[in-house]
């Protein structure tokens, strides 16, 4: 396909203003069947919270108030809690403070609802006593690379220790997961086992095999090390396609290495022995697109759950008509053949506005299919017209072959999202309410369907014989009470099924809920990065923030009691690594959720634009594109283009060089003409001052394309492994560009 052809016929998506998607599906909750926490789960996450919200200023060496937060003894002696009396518990009215140079913690973001009320909950149960920590295991042996670091040694070992357990067959497709960085600042049993139960439900849910997989536990009683064969949940299949210039052929990466392309935890140790091991025993006949042994689980809770990997993993469609097909449904004959069951409700749980749900029967169980109004009047009052339903998007929710469920999220047209606009749904686990497909809807179905009432039939069956509404036919399609009650308890009760063969026990509590919102809401403190540095004192730390050369990096506020966001530690990781001689940070350079990248102290200063200000267009209007290197120094530059279906295209090969105060023009003469407005693309610059090779474009069925470069290769030389193309050289940037 001739490259300027390809680009053009790229499409572009309407504004998500009048799309919408539902979480939901309930207009009358029943009593939840989930009993509350027992009082030892209650003082567990109590724990939890104090440790990774007022431990900075009221914990240790720390004591501020004279409250050390952590002291249970303490606490009620000074009566900053009095048992069963949270409205007396000068701790928990300082956390519920309306003014904000009062409230706790101070300086921070107010303590979520849920944590709130899992304080008071806790206080109201008799502030039982906080749970023991998890003892970090002792590294035997420890290497001088670790000596001022914990857990890293001790988890390396253990992975090795049980790769070689395996066959050498099987060693190739079993991949490793850590919750040990949880210990370094302290966890209870609790925290850990949430860990667990919350990673088995992800992977679970990201499977599209026929049976439940439980992780195995590597290291024991500490149990905070897992392995998976990736066979058992379907991720060794290899659908790729390379394409590289012409030249396009199969290839050996499998559905796990996308999750490795995104990961931006990873180090490597290439002074320790037991990595050397790992690299030749097991990384490099794994075959590992990246040589990261093992994956955080809190992280693999919280993002491979959502978009892309989400939808990636499952294979998902771009367009609700393919997911329909993939699954074997054909509503529309559904419905006129009456197999489908309809109801309608008038206020829902999670939509705003009317809705109406669908529930089909496919191979595996369950399909049901919301369609969401924007408001609740004159043509988008379902009570207009209940038979043909005017809805402008909706979430679909199936069961997967293994009892669990799939979701996918559509605007009016049937485009898949990746997220719902808040102006039609809301997602009150998420701090900004956004629904976004996968976890969103993992954590609010935590029985499978929500329960609900139709609205629609009671309402027809008193009317009359005559009127607009056809009775006849919407009694057809709407079940009756009684019958969708017995439908829904039905498929609740096969996903529950489910979830108790995931967790070994029934469910309780939805797992993901804590795990995820400490990860991605919490606000994260000196103490909490330390821990996942590995690094025991966080003191330490703080000077080593509130230095000149650190300042850069955006973390001055946590050298002076401060906090910041998930998403700013995750930009700066690799530098803070580096910087502290903590190993090789892996750069998650190539991965989709990493648009853009800036080594620190970078002398490239190169910008990418087109020929209008804003980059907003209309169709048939003329685009050029432009990168401009600014810098002193000559760079060498690949241009990647990344349409509205997640494919890419490669519009400028890496080895064009650009000189000092020069611009690079695409295309070199003349000018793309944008086309209808029917979607969003991605302009993406690689740079660097030395060439590198141009990446690889891994293309296959309902998988977004990945741009691959063949960087952290690595091998052993004189007995040690050696890290090779450090992507440490490379800049990237992004830019949207979008038709009005």
């Amino acid at each position: 396909m001739n490259m300027l052809s390809a680009l053009a016929r790229w499409k572009w998506l309407r504004p998500l203003a009048i799309a919408a998607a539902f979480v939901g599906s309930s207009t009358a909750y029943a009593k939840d069947d989930v009993a509350k926490p027992a009082p030892e789960k209650l003082a567990a996450a109590a724990k939890d919270i104090l440790r990774s919200r007022c431990f900075d200023c009221h914990g240790g060496s720390a004591t501020q108030g004279d409250i050390s937060v952590l002291n249970h003894a303490e606490l009620l002696a000074k009566k900053h809690i009095v048992p069963g009396k949270p409205d007396e518990s000068s701790l928990y009215q300082m956390l519920i403070e309306a003014d904000e140079d009062v409230r706790m913690p101070k300086n921070a973001p107010a303590l979520s609802s849920n944590d709130v009320d899992t304080i008071r909950q806790w206080i109201l149960a008799s502030a039982p006593k906080f749970p023991e920590d998890v003892v970090q295991p002792k590294e035997a042996d420890k290497e001088n690379l670790f000596k001022n670091i914990q857990g890293v040694e001790y988890v390396l070992k253990e992975i090795l220790t049980h790769q070689r357990t395996l066959s050498t067959d099987d060693r190739r497709f079993v991949r490793y997961f850590s919750c040990n960085h949880l210990l370094t600042a302290g966890a209870t049993r609790e925290t850990i086992n949430a860990q667990r139960d919350a990673f088995a439900k992800a992977i679970n849910h990201l499977s599209r095999e026929p049976n439940i997989v439980k992780p195995t536990v590597v290291n024991g009683e500490t149990g905070t090390i897992f392995a998976l064969d990736i066979r058992q949940l379907g991720w060794h299949k290899q659908p790729f396609k390379a394409i590289v210039g012409k030249e396009v052929k199969t290839d050996e990466t499998n559905l796990y290495d996308l999750v490795l392309l995104e990961y931006p935890y990873a180090i490597l140790y290439q002074d320790s022995l037991t990595f050397d091991s790992l690299l030749t025993e097991y990384m490099s006949p794994a075959g590992l697109i990246r040589p990261i042994p093992y994956v955080r689980t809190d992280w693999f809770c919280s993002a491979a759950t959502l978009p892309p990997l989400y939808h990636d993993l499952l294979g998902l469609p771009r367009t609700l008509t393919e997911l329909e097909q993939m699954l074997g449904v054909d509503s529309a004959a559904n419905l006129s053949q009456r197999t489908a069951k309809r109801a309608g409700m008038t206020i829902s749980g999670v939509s705003r506005n009317n809705r109406a749900v669908e529930r089909h029967s496919f191979a595996h169980g369950a399909y049901w299919k919301s369609i969401d109004y924007a408001s609740s009047k004159g043509a988008e009052n379902i009570f207009t017209d209940p038979i043909n339903l005017r809805g402008i998007g909706g979430e679909m929710v199936f069961h997967l072959p293994n009892g669990l469920n799939g979701y996918y999220v559509c605007d009016f047209k049937g485009t898949r999202l990746d997220e719902a606009p808040t102006s039609i749904v809301t997602d009150k686990f998420a701090e900004d309410k956004t629904v976004r497909n996968g976890l969103s809807c993992m954590r609010c179905h935590d029985q499978g369907i929500k329960d609900f009432r139709d609205d629609v039939r009671p309402a027809v069956e008193g009317l009359g014989g005559s009127g607009k509404i056809d009775k006849r036919e919407v009694l057809a399609q709407y079940a009756p009470h009684k019958e969708m009650t017995a439908i829904i308890a039905q498929d609740k009760q096969k996903f529950m099924r489910a979830m108790e063969q995931v967790l070994g026990a029934p469910q309780k509590t939805e797992p993901l809920i804590a795990v995820s919102q400490r990860f991605l809401d919490a606000p994260l403190q000196v103490a909490t990065v330390a821990g996942e540095l590995g690094l025991v004192e966080a003191n330490d730390l703080k000077t080593i923030f509130r230095q000149p050369n650190f300042a850069s990096f955006g973390l001055v506020a946590l050298g002076n009691k401060g906090v910041i966001r998930r998403d700013m530690w995750e930009d700066y990781y690799d530098h803070i690594v580096r910087a502290l001689g903590l190993g090789v940070p892996v750069i998650p350079i190539d991965g989709n959720n990493r648009p853009d990248y800036l080594p620190s102290d970078s002398p490239l200063d190169v910008v990418i634009s087109t020929d209008k200000k804003n980059n907003v267009f209309a169709p048939g209007d003329e685009l050029v594109i432009f990168v401009e290197n600014k810098g002193r120094g000559s760079v060498f530059v690949e241009l990647i283009g990344t349409g509205t279906k997640g494919e890419k295209i490669v519009l400028v090969p890496a080895g064009s060089k650009v000189e000092p105060g020069k611009k690079l023009r695409f295309p070199e003469k003349g000018s793309l003409k944008v086309q209808a407005a029917l979607g969003r693309e991605l302009i993406t610059v690689f740079a660097s001052d030395k060439e590198f090779p141009t990446g690889k474009i891994l293309r296959a069925q309902n998988i977004d394309d990945r741009i691959v470069h063949p960087f952290y290769r690595m091998t052993i030389q004189n007995g040690a492994a050696k890290v090779l193309d450090d992507a440490i050289t490379m800049i990237k940037r992004s830019i949207a560009i979008e038709t009005r």
